[in-house]
């Protein structure tokens, strides 16, 4: 029998709470964190994991790198879903880069005297969201703070 690897252990597991909660993958998200960007690629490229990287370690975009480097092998179906991964953790990492700078009104309207940095402004932020601007609402939801 041959080893396990950190995908095969990964991917498994991925499955099993999957069908544990009978969780789907969204077909469509505004952003995406890490865990369903791994889960995504996991259910829809699992085959050309196995066939092209199943010796990368999971973590720091290692399997995205190599789905990258295998791109003209790949299905149609995971270089869809490798795409789709891609363009929605960048809009993930915009989203965090901005908020702060798109939601500075809001935040200074809705949470006076707490400063970026100190802990509280997210959590005083996210009570009194249902009063901030729609732009602010989605720029907190991209980033995935909520």
């Amino acid at each position: 029998m041959p080893a396990l690897t950190n995908w095969h252990l990964a991917t498994g597991l991925i499955v099993a709470v999957s069908l544990l909660i009978g969780a789907a993958p969204t077909s469509v998200a505004q952003t995406i964190g890490y865990a369903e960007a791994i889960d995504r690629l996991a259910t829809r490229c699992g085959n050309d994991i196995e066939k092209y990287c199943k010796t990368v370690e999971l973590g720091g975009g290692r399997v995205q790198r190599c789905l990258d480097q295998n791109q003209t092998r790949l299905s149609a179906q995971c270089k869809a879903t490798n795409a789709e991964v891609r363009a929605l953790l960048e809009k993930r990492a915009a989203a965090r880069a901005s908020v702060l700078q798109i939601c500075d009104v809001d935040i200074r309207r809705l949470c006076p005297g707490v400063q970026p940095g100190d802990g509280n402004l997210l959590e005083c932020f996210l009570k009194a969201e249902r009063s901030a601007s729609a732009q602010c609402r989605q720029a907190v939801t991209d980033a995935g703070y909520r």
